[in-house]
């Protein structure tokens, strides 16, 4: 019997890459989503059937079905395949069941997670290797971001959300940093961190952990799992302090000391952060075998991650960037890169706060990560659900932000003409956020008479 897996919200980029990985396996794959996106296309011209819109007669066919931790059982395709009988899993034990027989990779972390993946990813194919991936985002000249691969080298992006990174066992686990995010999940700083105890603790007896040591709660996380898993193999990496992987920067240039040599490289998007990313990215091809030196060229070739510091366009000498920075230290991250490569221009950020209750715990941090931008805008929060009437709004948060200037500007669309109509030559205009901000530079950029 031919397999139907059918995908309910195959629209999100998580599962949509798990579809992509089912269709490399030749099997039947449907799903559907509340609206049509750009992520969908290539779905459909590999043979999925894709249907916008939700209804419990699209899983009567289905001989599996596969939701997110998100969906509930009330949801009516859920309710359904319940009541028939058929298969379901949440996307966490689909690639819990994919990465099983493989050497897997996991990323997990708070930020750089998916440049990470990528990076190495990108390494792994220049190689000549045929790793698989699933990465949690679009990488330009990867045709999709998930692919099942025949090499024996699995890596893919551990997401913390819903504990969806409990589920894999990996060879080597990659904790980039850890920070207070997701605490309306967790609920608290203490249950996040015992989260992330547990997805290190996940790794193969005889395994590594390679920890971004910047973090003071990743070193305190690696030091537990050091007294609990004395198995574990802990590998450092640091672009401040002493590190068994002690990356320096020399602008986009830099010089890794690995503990068997030095590698110097270059990287195409500036920032501390960046390089970072390279240093855990490397040092995990290193322990999983691969050639240091050709890994370190191959990512001077890495053009990053859609909606990672991605440049949409020029138009009379105003640029106009897009970021997914959503959490304090990644504006400030995503602000000081930006100032690296363009130290001269004026700075204009349309910042787009991710959900009301984020917004409202990570307040301290919002008040000051603007701090090197010229003019702030605040655009409406991107919330899945309505307020709960005492979450903060973008327009109370506009009225905190330590900025030169500050102010709320309402829907993407308006915050774009805004910023247009006020450019001046010079400027560089930052859209930043997780939701749909990015659909504000085309606008922009139409307004200021050119082509993204």
């Amino acid at each position: 019997m031919t397999l139907n897996v059918h995908f309910v919200g195959i629209g999100g980029i998580h599962m949509s890459a798990l579809a992509h990985i089912l269709l490399d396996d030749g099997l039947v794959v449907s799903g559907c989503d509340r609206a049509d996106s750009p992520i969908l296309q290539p779905l459909r011209d590999r043979g999925a059937r894709i249907i916008i819109g939700h209804n419990e007669h699209h899983v009567t066919t289905a001989t599996h079905v596969v939701r997110t931790a998100a969906v509930p059982e009330s949801h009516p395709e859920i309710a359904r395949t319940i009541e028939l009988g058929i298969p379901l899993q949440t996307r966490a034990e689909l690639l819990s069941e994919i990465a099983a027989p493989r050497d897997v990779i996991t990323v997990g972390g708070t930020h750089g997670k998916t440049t990470t993946t990528a990076m190495i990813a990108h390494a792994m194919r220049a190689s000549g290797r045929d790793a698989g991936y699933v990465i949690g985002g679009e990488v330009p000249g990867f045709c999709v971001h998930a692919r099942r691969g025949n090499d024996p080298w699995l890596v893919l992006e551990a997401d913390e959300y819903g504990r969806a990174f409990h589920h894999y066992a990996p060879q080597v686990a990659v904790l980039t940093n850890c920070e207070p995010d997701h605490l309306d999940y967790y609920g608290s700083q203490a249950a996040l961190e015992e989260a992330f105890l547990r997805y290190v603790g996940t790794v193969k007896q005889g395994g590594t952990l390679i920890a971004g040591v910047d973090s003071p709660l990743a070193v305190d996380i690696a030091s537990k799992l050091e007294v609990q898993r004395p198995d574990v193999q802990i590998v450092t990496c640091s672009s401040r302090v002493p590190a068994d992987y002690r990356i320096r920067s020399n602008g986009d240039d830099y010089e890794l000391a690995t503990p068997s040599s030095t590698i110097n490289g270059r990287l195409r998007q500036p920032g501390e952060y960046q390089q970072q990313n390279a240093a855990v990215a490397l040092a995990a091809l290193d322990v999983a075998g691969f050639d240091g030196p050709a890994a370190a060229e191959a990512l001077s070739t890495f053009n990053g991650v859609n909606r990672r510091f991605q440049l949409h366009g020029e138009s009379n000498d105003i640029l106009v960037l897009d970021d997914y920075a959503h959490h304090p230290t990644e504006v400030s991250a995503a602000i000081a890169a930006a100032r690296q490569r363009w130290p001269d221009r004026r700075f204009v950020v349309l910042f787009q706060p991710h959900t009301y209750t984020r917004t409202s715990y990570l307040l301290d941090g919002f008040r000051s990560c603007f701090a090197a931008a010229d003019i702030v805008y605040t655009v409406d929060t991107y919330a899945a659900r309505a307020m709960s009437g005492e979450e903060m709004t973008a327009e109370q948060l506009a009225g905190e932000i330590v900025a030169p200037k500050a102010s709320y500007a309402g829907s993407v669309e308006r915050s774009a003409e805004l910023a247009a109509d006020q450019a001046q030559a010079g400027d560089l205009i930052i859209t930043m956020g997780a939701g749909d901000i990015d659909a504000a530079g085309p606008i922009i950029l139409s307004r200021l008479g050119a082509d993204s």
